[in-house]
């Protein structure tokens, strides 16, 4: 059985005005060891006909047998596994990938060497076999003509297929070098079938078996000129195991690899180029992920209470209210490590605001919401030092705020938190411009925002400074709300200021009285009822002072405070502590309890549902509505298209601007079918550079979240991106080199291997 076989082939070029014939009614049968010379005038057919059995051009008539079987059926994707087994071709043009080094060339059909050193070694032995020891690493641009023939010898022998086809590989050479040419063709394919194409049978006439000649696109003769040479016995293909065919996917995805960085490497102007596209890419990623990659927020867990580690919520089932000698038992009994009775300030997420210099000149100010907590340890790396006494304050602030707070020593003495000036102690800060700042208290001090806040906000209806004469007759009642909070006030004084407090008794006294020698100020709380036809009010808690009692010294404040509260009526902390939670204690039906973590807090919270307590560990969420679901749903829909469509377009973009760069890789691949190269290979060669070209984009994005983040100026105006948001950004990445290498590949392998070496060489 032959090797190969053609029967009544005929081939046929149509155009839009004309119909030709490239040959016609061709019978030929070829077999191993045969040295064919094809002749003809220019033409005659004979370059399509080595077209046709190469595979890179297709047939309209006939059979074309290769090995026995048809190949009639066969779509792009076999023609390249029929050129991978099958052919090796050397071209009158050379078609030498001339950004690669004679090294590269060869090495390209050695693919099928797995081992790297052996892969090596048989290039320089087929180098060397060529006589291109010394132009190992010259690339095939810097080659003479006889050299770049000699370099894709070499690469065609490399690839050991059993049919060799040189169209002219002698019709750009001087007459002695294709003499060599000749005689090198044939002593290196003494057992394969070699099939040359030639305008002058005088230069292969002593090496040829057989000579064919073609005129008008068929047969004029074929003479055989003397016995080929003996061929070695070919066994057929045996089924691949599974192992062999998982082995092979590796070595696929190994070549690919290799492929891909040696295109990359081999044009470092253009890689620059598109290294420089890829950042671009990458960062527009970036913004847009920063923009609308808050899509992933929304599916956030929905806490009933502001989740900390081992919190449990406590309330009593009956609705009674919870004693602090009840929690006492309870902490004891269930082994909380702690507790807070009146919690309310944890739950009520960014409570406070405080005022700091918004640069360092302190020409600005800037309102920052903060956290106000209290036993949180944000360890060693911090300016000056924790609170140790009520009055002072740790801030943790966003690093956006260092250079007006202090970067090695702290600027600023102080600040307003709820309505008490504090001395500001320490401070850390924090790149995660997400989280809000927090203000860090000793517990006194947090019962003391905690109590104001219940007094400024909960009880301002409720609570008054009530002042009277010393007959007892009531001048004017002041809300607790317009009340500023001291920590250097004693609880047993008041500070009134002295144009304020002449001023409003002046013009609630009915007599008309300037001034009253003797007066007293009591606290009282009204407890209002709007219910059941009538209005009510119950005494709960009275603490009077006398005129002793009343100060016109100013303690020191914040200029902040006169600025917001104006010069009013001042008390310490402990007397807001000792009225608030008066107040609290026959109202407040709520605690929190402190575990070890939230497993722990799970354990305790069954046991106490048992007892008979409403437990809620803080990490219970609550599900969505159904309404509230769906705009969920619906805002991620359109945040995520939005995202994929910023990728789709800057995709676009890259293509647009990579559309030059093709050209120069046109021919390239064009070679790299013709040589039977695997398209997976070249496809996955690819999808690799494209990788390599995305590393610089990844280390600029990553140095550029750094810049972003740590700078001070920077990072006010960038939202911090979590890790699940680099993850899309990755994502993003990927879909980018993907889209962009994809539209690549189909530009590239849109038309026939030849017309792309056509289109190559012309280029």
């Amino acid at each position: 059985m032959a090797l190969l076989s053609l029967r009544d082939i005929g081939k046929i070029y149509v155009s839009d005005t004309n119909v030709a014939v490239g040959i016609r009614g061709i019978n030929l049968a070829f077999d191993r060891g045969e040295f064919v010379a094809v002749t003809g005038k220019s033409g005659s057919g004979k370059s399509t006909l080595l077209n046709v059995i190469s595979g890179m051009d297709t047939y309209e008539e006939g059979e074309l047998f290769i090995e026995g079987e048809p190949t009639s059926h066969y779509l792009q994707p076999e023609w390249e596994a029929y050129r991978e087994k099958y052919v090796s071709f050397i071209f009158q043009d050379y078609n030498i990938i001339e950004s690669f080094t004679v090294l590269q060339n060869v090495e390209l059909a050695l693919m099928h060497i797995e081992d790297k050193r052996a892969r090596r070694q048989r290039a320089m032995e087929l180098i060397e076999r060529v006589g291109l020891s010394s132009h190992v690493h010259h690339k095939g641009s810097k080659l003479s003509g006889g050299q770049k023939q000699r370099t894709v010898i070499a690469r065609a022998l490399a690839k050991d297929s059993p049919i060799i086809l040189a169209d002219e590989p002698t019709g750009n050479l001087d007459s002695a070098t294709s003499r060599e040419i000749i005689s090198l063709l044939r002593e290196v394919s003494k057992d394969k079938l070699l099939i040359v194409v030639t305008h002058n049978f005088d230069q292969v006439a002593e090496c040829a078996t057989r000579h064919v000649r073609i005129f008008d696109g068929a047969v004029e003769f074929d003479h055989r000129l003397r016995a080929a040479e003996d061929a070695p016995a070919h066994t057929e293909n045996q089924p691949t195991p599974k192992k062999a065919q998982q082995k092979r996917a590796f070595s696929t995805l190994k070549n690919g690899a290799i492929l891909g960085r040696d295109i990359f490497t081999a044009r470092p102007r253009l890689s620059v180029f598109l290294c420089f596209l890829m950042i671009i890419g990458a960062m527009g990623i970036f913004l847009s992920t920063s923009l609308f990659g808050g899509a992933g927020n929304l599916f956030k867990k929905n806490y009933m209470f502001t989740h900390i580690e081992g919190r449990v919520v406590l309330a009593k089932q009956s609705g009674e209210i919870l004693t602090d000698e009840e929690l006492k038992n309870i902490v004891s009994t269930y082994g909380a490590a702690s507790y807070l009775h009146y919690d309310s300030l944890l739950d009520k997420g960014l409570y406070q605001g405080i005022t700091i210099p918004a640069d360092e000149d302190e020409s600005a100010y800037r309102y920052i919401d903060t956290r106000v907590v209290y036993g949180k340890d944000y360890g060693k790396d911090i300016i000056g030092r924790y609170p140790e006494k009520s009055g002072e304050v740790f801030l943790y602030l966003p690093i956006a705020y260092r250079d007006a707070v202090g970067k090695k020593e702290l600027k600023l003495s102080e600040i307003v938190v709820g309505d008490a000036a504090c001395k500001v102690v320490g401070v850390k800060y924090f790149v995660d411009n997400n989280l809000p700042a927090e203000c860090l208290l000793t517990e006194t001090g947090f019962r003391a925002a905690t109590a104001c806040e219940f007094l400024s906000y909960d009880a301002q209806r409720s609570i008054f400074l009530t002042v009277t004469d010393g007959d007892g007759n009531t001048l004017r009642e002041i809300p607790i709300s317009d009340l500023s909070i001291s920590f250097d006030m004693p609880s047993d004084k008041v500070y009134v200021n002295s144009n304020s407090y002449h001023n409003f008794i002046a013009s609630e006294d009915a007599k008309g009285a300037e001034h009253h020698s003797e007066i007293d100020l009591t606290i009282v709380y009204h407890k209002y009822n709007f219910y059941g036809g009538g209005e009510t009010k119950s005494f709960i808690y009275s603490k009077e002072f006398t005129d002793e009692d009343i100060t016109d010294e100013k303690p020191t404040l914040s200029p902040l405070i006169a600025l917001y509260r104006g010069d009013g009526t001042v008390i310490s902390d402990e007397l807001a502590i000792e009225i608030a939670e008066s107040v609290l204690a026959d109202s407040y039906k709520q605690a929190s309890l402190f575990f070890e973590n939230d497993r722990a807090a799970h354990a305790a919270a069954e046991r106490l549902q048992d007892a008979g307590y409403i437990a809620v560990p803080s990490d219970t969420t609550h599900e969505l509505d159904g309404e509230e679901a769906m705009l969920q749903m619906l805002s991620f829909v359109l945040l995520g298209a939005a995202w994929l469509l910023a990728i789709l377009f800057l995709a676009f973009f890259i293509s647009l601007c990579t559309a030059r760069i093709l050209s120069a890789f046109k021919g390239d691949m064009a070679i790299m079918r013709s040589m039977g190269i695997p398209v997976k290979v070249i496809r996955i060669g690819m999808y690799f550079r494209m990788m390599i070209a995305l590393i610089p984009a990844v280390i600029v994005v990553a140095l550029a979240a750094l810049l972003i983040f740590t700078t001070p100026k920077f990072n006010l105006y960038f939202t911090y991106l979590y890790g699940f948001q680099y993850a899309l950004i990755a994502i993003g990445m990927l879909l980018l080199t993907a889209k962009t290498t994809h539209s690549q590949i189909k530009r590239l392998f849109g038309e026939s291997v030849k017309k792309s070496l056509k289109g190559g060489a012309e280029q």
